[in-house]
């Protein structure tokens, strides 16, 4: 019987292959946002994974991030804090200068789309090497010098950025907004940055990195505070977010009772971003899912209608077998297979163009940024079983319509 049934899905070849193109468009549709979500949610993880443990302090209640101006001693104030110095295992210091130091490098004209930013910052070579950060991750150049005007950048200007970006070359810094007091700093080093799996109409900052001396120099000449900290950094020895943020509870809690007067900090966790980001992506997912969805039932109504339209041309055919000794049961599974091969088939069309969009989406133009697509086992299971269920589901009523023929009023013609 299933070969018979095979075979009479086709009867009609074009009407059955348009049915199960429609069916795999939207089979498609489900396996690409599937793959696309799978490689995002990975590499969402993975960098939640990497920041689990990591606190970060500003100075309370400033508008701007480069408004915040911590204390020197601060880093030394932390170490003692009740119930929070001895959980920490490293700390690192930045500061970053204001936004208009790098105005010129920003915006669809200099970078990708309106919104990108070039942010400059000033770190401690020596604690960030112990920390792990950028000056640990250089993958051309070198690191910049003490007190030296040189910086090394983000590794996404090398495609990103429309000015030259080569080692060698200088990028201009203004030094107040009224463009009077200027000065360029000198590239000698590029450092390893990936994306964090965003969207590329996601706004992307860069950050370029030069030496604290440096900075508190160009501070000195802008007529800006100088000897504080903008944020610092601290790594707890945690496994978990919720461990992360008990130490975070604990530093503003003694940070709000005057423990670090005359500043308050503020505390947070880096995995907290991560977690809020993942969460306004599943979001979008689930509206993807929603227009998948439907675009699997508009394909599961050309089952449909192939069907019926197949089912009616076919009923003296149907009154025959059952003179022959077809059972009601046996024509209801002649149709709902012939259904199925055509679900099948589509779920083939479905995987196959599938899998030719995310190669070519995954070859760089992903429209979920530098993250790359991840085929599972439970995404093709998923496809399969959808249609298998749209096979089922297109052909119950034209089998109900068939096993019901009644041969001595088909055979009459009536």
């Amino acid at each position: 019987m299933l070969r018979f049934s095979i075979k009479n899905a086709f009867r009609k070849k074009s009407t059955a292959i348009l049915a199960s193109i429609g069916v795999g468009v939207g089979l498609m549709l489900v396996f690409v946002i599937g793959a696309f979500t799978a490689g995002v949610t990975a590499q969402f993880q993975s960098n939640l994974a990497q920041t689990i443990g990591i606190v970060e302090v500003l100075e309370k209640d400033v508008d701007t991030r480069t408004n915040s101006h911590l204390p020197l001693s601060l880093p030394d104030d932390l170490f003692t804090t009740p119930n929070v110095g001895d959980f920490i295992s490293q700390y690192n210091v930045e500061v970053q200068a204001p936004f208009f130091y790098t105005s010129n490098y920003s915006g669809e004209d200099q970078l990708r789309i309106n919104g990108d930013l070039l942010t400059l910052k000033a770190i401690n070579h020596t604690l960030d090497q112990l920390w792990g950060g950028p000056t640990n991750n250089l993958i051309q150049g070198r690191v910049f010098e003490p007190e030296s005007k040189e910086i090394i950048i983000d590794s996404r200007l090398l495609t990103d950025a429309q000015f030259p970006v080569g080692l060698g070359d200088a990028l201009g810094v203004k030094l107040d907004l009224g463009d009077v007091n200027k000065s360029s700093l000198t590239i000698v080093g590029v450092y390893q940055q990936d994306d964090i799996g965003a969207p590329p109409f996601v706004p992307k900052e860069y950050y370029i990195y030069t030496d604290i001396s440096t900075l508190w120099n160009f501070f000195n000449i802008s007529g800006l505070e100088t000897n504080s900290y903008t944020a610092i950094e601290l790594l707890f020895n945690v496994e978990t977010t919720k461990e992360t943020n008990l130490f975070v509870d604990r530093i503003n809690t003694y940070s709000n009772g005057g423990g670090y007067s005359p500043i308050f900090v503020v505390a947070f966790a880096l995995a907290a971003f991560f977690e809020n980001f993942e969460s306004t992506f599943a979001l979008f997912d689930g509206f993807a899912a929603i227009i998948g969805f439907i675009t699997v039932l508009a394909g599961g109504m050309a089952i449909i209608v192939t069907q019926l339209m197949s089912v009616t041309a076919r009923m003296k055919e149907f009154a025959i077998l059952k003179s022959t000794g077809w059972k009601n049961r046996h024509i209801f599974l002649n149709v709902i297979y012939e259904s199925l091969t055509l679900g099948l088939l589509g779920a083939l069309i479905g995987l196959g163009l599938g899998t030719l969009l995310i190669l070519l989406f995954s070859s760089g133009g992903s429209p979920f940024g530098g993250a790359s697509a991840t085929i599972t086992t439970g995404g093709i299971i998923e496809v399969i079983a959808y249609a298998l269920g749209l096979g089922i589901i297109g052909g119950l009523y034209p089998g109900i319509k068939a096993a019901r023929v009644r041969p001595v009023v088909v055979l009459k013609g009536e």
